[in-house]
């Protein structure tokens, strides 16, 4: 075999790379760099079972070991949270959106027993503030949050113009917005 398989260090870079070109290809509504977060469409991403299934298989490591359920932070995280859940075979639990004003819900599926630990995941979109909350309910539902994930990293502090919240738990993400900011005039690689 030559130096350029999956099981490579060349090899996982140009997987990488691929995937970060079929993202952009999707997930951004115009040909040129991504300019702002608000452009990227996440939901039109993980709408390709391809690229679903390789986000996951590459987020998946980013789960804590300790981990025991993973939450989806409303619908809009659903789908990259049960490709996880499919992938890790951790069960799954989803919290539905909140009202317009109203805190985070209580979750529309599934269990938390008291302290068990859980993976939350969002948007990539989520701010720091919705996220805080969203643990703050779930830890009042005695859930122990050890991650948030997401396919995107969050926005570079002060890049939002809002305050910074600090972090209520530890944010992983499979890509950044700076390896999205490629050109997609010439569609995938």
């Amino acid at each position: 075999m030559t130096g350029d398989g999956p099981e490579t260090a060349g090899g996982a870079g140009r997987r990488r790379a691929e995937l970060v070109a079929d993202i952009a290809a999707i997930a951004i509504p115009h040909s040129g760099p991504l300019r702002d977060r608000s452009e990227f469409r996440e939901s039109a991403a993980l709408n390709r079972p391809s690229i679903l299934r390789r986000v996951a298989a590459d987020l998946a490591p980013r789960v804590p070991r300790e981990a025991e359920r993973l939450v989806a932070a409303g619908w809009g995280a659903a789908v990259l949270a049960t490709a996880l859940s499919l992938h890790t075979g951790l069960p799954l639990s989803v919290a539905a959106d909140p009202e317009p004003g109203a805190a985070p819900p209580v979750l529309a599926d599934g269990d938390l027993d008291a302290g068990r630990p859980v993976a939350l995941v969002v948007a990539s979109t989520t701010g720091d503030a919705e996220v805080a909350a969203r643990v703050a309910r779930l830890e009042e539902q005695r859930a122990h949050v050890v991650a948030v994930l997401s396919l995107l990293a969050p926005e570079r502090p002060g890049a939002s113009g809002g305050a910074n919240v600090p972090a209520p738990a530890p944010r992983a993400a499979l890509l950044t917005e700076e390896e999205l900011a490629v050109s997609t005039a010439g569609g995938r690689a």
